[in-house]
């Protein structure tokens, strides 16, 4: 054998070298497939990019096609107020006490000074007089009606109430018109009981604006809270 044939022979190395090589690849490709996507969990991994499925919008997101507007406040709504009862009953027995307590005073100095009979009557009938009437005052009592922001308590025959008129839970119901006697507030108490007032115990031309107010107020967050929570 001459040189050339030596030169151009494979040997034993390069067969090895080369069966090495294959045999790595194999193990690679090998281990490329453990970790492809199995065909039970959905479709084999490709170079396209990952699909997205759409979002639907969020209702919170949704801006009300006609928004509630603001109720308006004027100057005349005021912070606090205060209003007593002024009935003309109240007032003619307050008179009839004050006249009796003085009928008092003047028999009793007659009776001292000449100690007449007649002077003794007058003053033990002024002194009747005036104890009926101070009971009847008493028993009756004022109605007094407060008011601090939308809050409204009123005191009536020794009970005091209270009630929110911006509470869309609470009733509140105006009657007629202001001007009228026939006008009422009539309110609904925590106990379910109905508080009528009339305008010998308010005034009624600025309780009712101050109502219509504090109402609409209520109003508007019932159907704020409907349009929030009832979609």
């Amino acid at each position: 054998m001459d040189e050339t044939d030596i030169g151009t022979a494979t040997g034993p190395e390069a067969l090895s070298a080369a069966a090495a090589r294959q045999w790595a690849e194999q193990q690679r490709a090998a281990a490329r497939a453990q970790f492809d996507t199995p065909t039970w969990l959905g479709p084999a991994r490709t170079d396209s990019p990952a699909y997205i499925p759409p979002q639907p919008e969020a209702d919170h997101d949704e801006i009300p096609e006609e928004p509630l507007a603001p109720v308006v406040r004027t100057n005349r709504i005021p912070d606090t107020a205060h209003w007593s009862e002024k009935a003309a009953p109240r007032v003619l027995a307050g008179t009839v006490l004050f006249a009796s307590l003085a009928g008092v005073i003047g028999f009793l100095v007659v009776a001292i000074l000449s100690q007449s009979v007649v002077a003794i009557a007058g003053l033990a009938a002024c002194a009747i007089v005036a104890v009926i009437f101070r009971g009847a005052l008493m028993g009756t009592g004022v109605t007094t009606v407060d008011l601090k922001g939308s809050v409204m308590r009123v005191r009536k025959r020794g009970v005091l109430d209270v009630v929110n008129l911006a509470d869309p839970v609470h009733g509140v119901v105006l009657v007629g018109t202001p001007g009228q006697s026939a006008w009422r507030l009539r309110l609904e108490a925590i106990d379910g009981r109905i508080i009528e007032l009339g305008p010998n115990e308010v005034d009624a031309t600025q309780v009712h604006e101050i109502v219509e107010y504090y109402r609409a107020v209520a109003e508007r967050a019932k159907l704020d809270r409907e349009r929030r929570f009832n979609r």
